[in-house]
């Protein structure tokens, strides 16, 4: 869904639920007939009175949301406050989030939270949270007292650290805990709704790095230590986590091999949020580019990957533990489509080997590709 259809959708459901003072209808049309005295009387029945209502109502909301979205360095922070209480502006899964996360909070899975910490002016957010046992899903959102806040600036992030300054209260560092323990845990950061929103991704991790990571648990409290560029003190948010969905294991024999190259999938888990694949590469192979693993639908539609973890095992084999998008609910398959990305030699092949978007070309291997069905494979 277009961010235009989701304001089309969120301005539709308020018009349902915002209370308008009763009086407003009684002015509208006493205005209306005045200035249209010329087309006749008008009539007054229910059913115009909710179309007026409904109307007014999300006229209001689009103004507002045109005012915070387009102007929102130039509004009061009186009105920004008044913004704030307006679902969408910090629903940042659905503005912002991967197809899992937007999933998750169509499903009422994703949790509206209001875990704060403030700091010289600063106030820090958890808004959302979602949890399907595979991932962690945390929205966080900073507002800044009187002046404008930027959490995560993608752009500003693309150039190198030296060359490219951050503004207070852009996004420093963090540390995460289980239980009050470091370990156990990774995460990684990414742009949000807006430079005031980032999204955190955490899932378990191995104690060693050379050995399989371990599931976080079902339940568990969650501190992120967050540290802001010019703000001295970490915001420390202490978080609940609780899985809130069920996720399947499954066992497809999957397998295929080309010269040197091989992969086995040894396990698969599902979840409304989340795909997960445990594979094994026998790569031998003079290439010693990376191996990658695209998954598409039944359809053809690529489901996105979201988290990446590998190991050495013994020589020229690695395991991969790899988390996607969701596979749709009623999926009878998926195809894996190993590649490799093309890597310029030369200044002057980098044109050659981007596409037209700028992101680096993949180079399949057809030989390796292979259809999976998954019908009859779920193990609950």
């Amino acid at each position: 869904m277009s961010i235009e259809e989701q304001l089309k959708d969120q301005m539709h459901r308020a018009a349902n639920h915002m209370a308008t003072p009763q009086d407003i209808y009684d002015r509208v049309w006493n205005s209306t007939e005045r200035n249209i005295s010329n087309q006749g009387p008008l009539t007054r029945r229910s059913r115009n009175r909710s179309f007026i209502r409904k109307a007014l109502v999300i006229s209001t909301v689009a103004v507002l949301l045109g005012i915070s979205i387009v102007s929102s360095a130039f509004i009061s922070p009186a009105m920004a406050e008044t913004l704030s209480r307006i679902p969408l502006m910090h629903n940042v899964f659905k503005l912002a989030g991967d197809l899992g996360l937007q999933t998750a909070e169509q499903h009422g899975l994703a949790m509206e939270t209001h875990y704060r910490d403030t700091h010289d002016s600063f106030t820090l957010t958890a808004s959302q949270v979602v949890f399907d046992g595979l991932r962690g899903g945390i929205a966080l959102q900073l507002d800044g007292t009187g002046h404008p806040a930027s959490l995560y600036d993608p752009h500003a992030r693309s150039h190198y650290e030296d060359s490219f300054p951050k503004s207070k209260g852009s996004f420093g560092m963090m540390k995460a805990f289980v239980n009050g323990e470091e370990g156990g845990i990774t995460w990684e950061i990414g742009p949000g709704s807006d430079t005031g929103s980032a999204i955190v991704t955490i899932t378990g991790a191995s104690l060693d790095g050379v050995s399989r990571r371990p599931p976080l648990p079902a339940a568990f409290d969650l501190t992120l230590e967050v540290r802001l560029e010019g703000i001295p003190e970490p915001f420390v948010l202490q978080i609940p986590m609780q899985q809130n969905t069920d996720t399947h294991a499954l066992y497809p024999a999957a397998q295929k091999s080309s010269g040197d190259i091989g992969w086995k999938l040894e396990e698969m888990e599902r979840s409304l949020v989340s795909t997960r694949l445990e594979m094994v590469l026998k790569d031998r192979s003079p290439d010693e580019r990376a191996m990658f693993f695209e998954i598409v639908d039944q359809n053809g539609k690529e489901i996105r990957m979201v988290d990446r973890y590998g190991y050495d095992m013994n020589q020229g084999y690695r395991h991969y533990d790899m988390l996607y998008e969701p596979l749709p609910s009623d999926a009878q398959s998926f195809t894996i489509k190993p590649f490799r990305y093309a890597i310029e030699q030369e200044l002057e092949e980098k044109k050659e080997r981007k596409t037209a978007s700028g992101s680096w070309k993949k180079e399949y291997i057809p030989a390796l590709e292979m259809t999976i069905p998954i019908a009859g494979e779920q193990n609950k």
